[in-house]
């Protein structure tokens, strides 16, 4: 393979976040069983970032940085959660949106589609 061959196949990651539809199941305030589905975007990264990311020797929460840094809201995918707002998330909302991360970018045994 050369690197004309390489980028042809799709080994350069392209900057477009992907669509995806995630489901979080939820005790509302009533205590009452609630499912709610909704639509994200997703960052494919590179393997350069996702290292960087996993390896950050800092203070920070990994899983809060990987969830800033890939996931994208709103109806065009233009709002980015930030560090400290992704450290807040519900703990089983964050799971829903560490799965939908783990199946775009095939990572954590998720099976990339895109």
């Amino acid at each position: 393979m050369n690197l004309e061959d390489l980028i042809a196949n799709g080994g350069l990651v392209p900057e477009t976040p992907v669509k995806r539809s995630a489901i979080w199941n939820k005790k509302n305030e009533a205590g009452e069983d609630v499912e709610l589905q909704f639509d994200v975007f997703v960052k494919k990264h590179s393997f350069g970032t996702i290292e960087k990311i996993w390896n950050d020797d800092g203070d920070r929460s990994k899983s809060a940085a990987y969830i800033s840094q890939s996931i994208r809201l709103g109806e065009n995918g233009k709002q980015q959660l930030s560090y400290e707002q992704a450290f807040q998330l519900d703990p089983g909302l964050a799971t829903v949106l560490i799965g939908v991360i783990n199946e775009v970018n095939g990572t954590g045994g998720g099976d990339p589609k895109n």
